[in-house]
């Protein structure tokens, strides 16, 4: 079943632009189930994190929990939409980008939100064991092409061990 992921950039999160942020968001989400012509798709939204206003780039993003609050007003007050919260995340050195662990996090709570259909306000008790076992898997054999493939691109393989893997 196709849904619907949703994560806000910080351009909106300075000079007041929350006031109108929950019309804007609205008209944005009704347009985009009215064009897709989905009226009932799964939202699933992600919030802003408590990292921003901080450091570097994201020192000036003051105002992301007031957007985090009309993000969650509007998962509140609609069906098929789900809140999901970057609580405890952290960001890359630049301030303002979710660092690649807290992706997959946040990754694990946007399924938990899409898969249980409902909220997620809190960090899960079990996100990290989660993100080791998705790690620790075997790659399927698409991924270990893909693997092999960039390998040889990168001059990482011979030829005659690029068509050893692909076999």
């Amino acid at each position: 079943m196709v849904r619907i992921l949703w994560h806000q950039g910080e351009s909106d999160i300075q000079d007041g632009k929350y006031t109108e942020y929950y019309e804007k968001i609205q008209r944005f989400f009704d347009e985009l189930r009215t064009e897709l012509s989905v009226p009932n798709i799964p939202l699933v939204i992600g919030g802003l994190g408590d990292f921003l206003g901080k450091t570097a780039f994201g020192a000036e993003c003051m105002e992301y929990q007031l957007i985090n609050e009309e993000l969650q007003k509007y998962a509140h007050h609609h069906e098929n939409c789900y809140y999901v919260t970057v609580k405890g995340l952290a960001s890359n050195p630049d301030g303002i980008h979710i660092n690649a662990i807290s992706q997959r996090i946040f990754g694990i709570r946007y399924y938990e939100a899409f898969r249980n259909k409902e909220h997620i306000h809190e960090p899960l008790t079990n996100e990290n064991e989660l993100v080791n076992e998705c790690h620790n898997r075997m790659n399927t054999s698409a991924e270990k092409t893909y693997i092999a493939l960039e390998q040889f691109t990168f001059g990482k393989m011979t030829y005659e061990e690029l068509l050893k893997a692909l076999q």
